[in-house]
């Protein structure tokens, strides 16, 4: 029977320029506590090192006997006889014990090794380098018994998964596991590894190197060893293919060259470059070995490491030199047809076909134009030589994506044409495919770009229909498509002013843009819901649509993304009708960032109206108008939107009445027949002062009772203030109650800060003592108003009023204000106010009439 070596039961010889990783002898000493730790890792990882290193540092802490196993060991006799060998190599064999007698076979050395170990008071920890190359049931089985005794300690080190049953040892918590992502090398660490060598890099150069080679020991050293990149290069491909290829089978090392082409792989992708049908199980067994392969995720997929890969393709390469641009095609049209539109897109321009590009890009191509994924699109089509783009229509397609993307907007209509040009005539399949592209393109970068909204909806309706009639196998974009042109639809209905309609389309957008996977379009669709929103005067549901598009756009970090700039528009309006000026401006400086240089016109107006209003609400008229102007020049033809023209118009009268021209607007609207809401608050205004109270009566009514709570909240105000000029101070009070009721839920505040400030306040100082409202609504609003905030729980404080609030108090039961009473005292309005509060406090009242009833059954007035 011949005996094993003695050397493989002694720890090995450690390498020079070993660094040591506290972080991993944590876990080694963690693992040991416990029944067992399996280090597994493919070749070069630094298993050996690691674990060498660690057992010489804690070999004072107990013994570590060390076994290193090779083929022999898969021999029963030779396992047993050479572990019971490193027991006692490493004092782990009480002394006296009897050693097994030349003849005694496995059973004996097992049974001694048993015997020996369950005689230990304190554990041993027995380590098993190279575990994979045992593979004899009876052995493993054996072995699986010892993993009971708690004796022992087992560090098993492995480059493929043992079949030994550690599940249950993971299922009770028994097992350490470390695994190739935690012995890879970390910035910090390959930094001692270069120090300890005298050697130094800098830190985004030495990061560029662990990167690449994802920590992976061997590989790692090899770069930072030679400065050489080729040579580097050349040496770490030498030690991959001799480690991982070198013991392969022919099958397994032709799969693994032929697959090496895609950065992922699966079964399926496999078999169309190899022609191996079982390759899914053949890439789930290289996974297992931890052959540099690796699973991703939870799916089908699996990715080479980068060094390997690199390493199989430049053999590929050496080996069939015509091979890599054939692998190249067969994976761009296994992805197309897997739905994968980038990954085909990339692999045809590796293979330098650029028909297949151009015919991709017509196909499934255009939807990556409006996703996170359109950089790398348009980095594949400026590979295009520049020469091919005039040639087809399909190539005309890619030549107007590229043109508009490079900011030529005014060129895009006539490499659309051209592109139509060449189409004409065709009845091919791809004909279809590309008259569609180029419609979407042209209703999206064309018109609904430049703002001609009564052509585009023509236009967006017609496409609907012509995409009706097309089949999924004529057009494989087709619900994409579909989605693109049901937003541009409802833009397009909203900017001729038709709100119903762009309601029910915009909704739709987002519906047919998730079922077709444009994140891109659901954003811009919720985002013109929230400018749909505000228009009908509807601030709530209007931040709520906002905020559901920039939530949608942070999950894909499309946060600075031009789909959600009218988003944030919206919400720059909203917050300037809450009267939260800070707020608004903040709004507006991420919407002009998302815009970029060549924003949409109807959304770049909307800007701009944004800081017109902005500035009237700063009493900067004279500003406003010169900026008004300005934005009506630049918004100039061919800008058509019915639904621009009346928010520009609106903002005029708006800073007519401002600088005191009511007759101007009386002008302008008198005449029409039909009018909005918001311009039916403007009449109302410019009537009442020009004298005209019945029309003005007349036109707040129907605003009143409308659904848009913004104008009907200055519906009511109007109507207080003219009640109030007229001496009806019931009717005053009761339409700024209902005033106040219709703003609190919507927190409308700038209809109240615009409408002559001076008779506001008094009217709300007034409402305070003389309304009592039944509910909350409108308290809010009330104490911005007059700075007077009530108690929401009022509870008595103990104290005396002073004198100078006795004398405030006798003011209460009367209908002066807060600065008539101050007037009469001779002191600061601010000052009454104070006064005010401490006697609602002192008192236990909430507001004024209250204070008012406390104080007259107290007996001070």
């Amino acid at each position: 029977m011949v005996r094993i070596p003695v050397e493989h039961t002694a720890p090995p010889r450690l390498p020079a320029g070993l660094i040591w990783r506290a972080r991993l002898a944590a876990m080694l000493d963690e693992g040991v506590r416990h029944t067992a730790t399996l280090v597994c890792a493919g070749p070069g990882w630094g298993k050996t090192a690691l674990v060498g290193s660690w057992a010489a540092a804690r070999s004072m802490g107990g013994p570590v006997a060390w076994l290193t196993l090779d083929a022999q060991h898969d021999d029963a006799y030779a396992f047993w006889s050479d572990l019971y060998l490193a027991l006692r190599t490493a004092g782990a064999v009480p002394h006296g014990q009897a050693i097994p007698g030349p003849g005694a076979g496995e059973a004996e050395f097992r049974q001694a090794l048993a015997a020996a170990l369950v005689r230990r008071a304190k554990p041993v920890v027995v380590v098993l380098d190279d575990l994979d190359r045992v593979t004899d049931p009876r052995i493993l089985g054996a072995l699986t018994g010892l993993l009971r005794l708690r004796q022992v300690r087992f560090v098993l080190l492995t480059r493929r998964e043992s079949d030994l049953p550690l599940h249950r040892l993971r299922a009770g918590g028994e097992l350490t596991e470390i695994r190739a992502a935690d012995l890879g090398f970390r910035l910090e660490e390959a930094a001692e590894l270069l120090a300890l060598a005298g050697r130094s890099l800098p830190s985004d150069k030495l990061a560029i190197l662990v990167r690449r080679s994802e920590g992976w020991s061997a590989g790692l050293r090899l770069l930072v060893d030679n400065t050489d990149p080729v040579r580097a290069a050349e040496l770490v491909e030498d030690y991959l293919l001799r480690e991982v290829l070198g013991g392969q089978p022919d099958e397994v090392r032709r799969f693994l060259l032929r697959t090496s082409i895609p950065d992922r792989i699966c079964g399926d992708l496999a078999l169309a470059l190899s022609g191996e049908p079982h390759g899914q199980y053949l890439l789930e067994d290289l996974a297992r070995g931890n052959l540099f392969v690796e699973r991703t995720g939870t799916g089908r997929w699996f990715r080479y490491h980068p060094m390997l890969r690199s390493a199989l393709r430049r053999r590929v390469a050496r080996r069939w030199p015509d091979a890599p641009p054939r692998l190249h095609l067969d994976a761009a049209r296994w992805y197309e047809a897997d739905g994968a539109t980038l990954p085909a897109l990339t692999h045809a321009a590796a293979a330098g076909d650029w028909d297949l590009v151009a015919g991709i890009v017509v196909r499934r191509g255009l939807p990556l134009f409006t996703s996170a994924d359109r950089p790398q699109l348009l980095e594949v089509l400026t590979r295009i030589p520049v020469g091919r783009l005039p040639e087809t229509a399909e190539f005309a397609v890619c030549a107007v994506i590229l043109c508009y993307a490079r900011g030529d907007a005014a060129a895009v209509p006539r490499r659309i044409a051209a592109a139509r040009a060449l189409l004409a005539g065709r009845t091919d399949r791809s004909a279809v495919d590309t008259a569609a592209a180029l419609a979407v393109l042209e209703n999206g970068t064309v018109i609904r770009w430049h703002g001609d909204m009564p052509h585009l909806l023509q236009r967006t309706t017609d496409l609907l229909g012509e995409l009706a009639r097309l089949s999924w196998d004529q057009a494989p974009s087709l619900l994409q498509y579909r989605a693109m042109t049901l937003n541009n639809k409802g833009a397009a209905l909203l900017w001729t002013g038709r709100f119903d309609h762009a309601d029910r389309y915009l909704w739709a957008a987002v519906t047919a843009s998730r079922t077709a996977d444009v994140p891109y379009i659901e954003i811009n669709s919720l985002a013109l819901l929230a400018q749909l929103a505000f228009m009908r005067g509807a601030l709530r549901e209007a931040a709520e649509h906002a905020t559901a598009a920039e939530d949608a756009a942070g999950r894909i970090d499309a946060s600075g993304r031009v789909a959600v700039a009218p988003a944030y528009l919206a919400q720059a309006l909203v917050e300037q009708e809450r009267g939260r000026e800070p707020e608004a401006e903040d709004w507006l400086r991420k919407a002009l960032h998302a815009l970029g240089e060549i924003p949409e016109t109807t959304q770049s107006v909307l800007a701009g109206l944004v800081r017109v209003r902005l500035m009237l609400d700063r009493g900067e008229t004279a500003g406003a108008r010169t900026l008004l102007g300005q934005v009506r020049a630049e918004a100039g033809p061919p800008l058509i939107a019915p639904q621009i023209d009346r928010l520009l118009d609106v903002t005029g009268a708006e800073i007519r009445l401002a600088s005191g021209d009511p007759g101007a607007v009386v002008m302008a609207y008198g005449s029409r027949v039909v009018l909005a809401p918001a311009e039916q608050v403007c009449l109302a205004r410019a009537l009442l002062a020009t004298g005209n109270l019945a029309a003005a009566g007349e036109l707040l009514a129907r605003v009143r009772e409308g659904s848009d709570r913004v104008s009907a909240t200055a519906a009511w105000i109007l109507t207080a203030l003219a009640a109030d000029a007229q001496g009806r101070s019931s009717v005053a009070s009761e339409a700024l109650a209902r005033a106040l009721a219709s703003a609190e839920p919507d927190l409308i505040r700038r209809p109240f800060r615009t409408f002559d400030t001076n008779r506001v306040m008094i009217l709300a100082e007034r409402q305070q003592w003389l309304t009592e409202l039944r509910k909350p609504a409108g308290d809010g609003v009330l104490g911005e108003i007059t700075g007077e905030i009530p108690i929401i729980s009022p509870t008595p404080s103990s104290g005396p009023l002073s004198e100078r609030e006795v004398d405030v108090l006798q003011y209460l039961p009367t209908v002066l204000t807060a600065a008539e009473i101050a007037e009469n005292l001779g002191i600061s309005v601010n000052t009454v106010k104070a006064h005010m509060r401490s006697i609602y406090r002192k008192l236990g009242a909430a507001r004024r009439r209250e204070a008012v009833v406390t104080a007259r059954q107290s007996g001070l007035i």
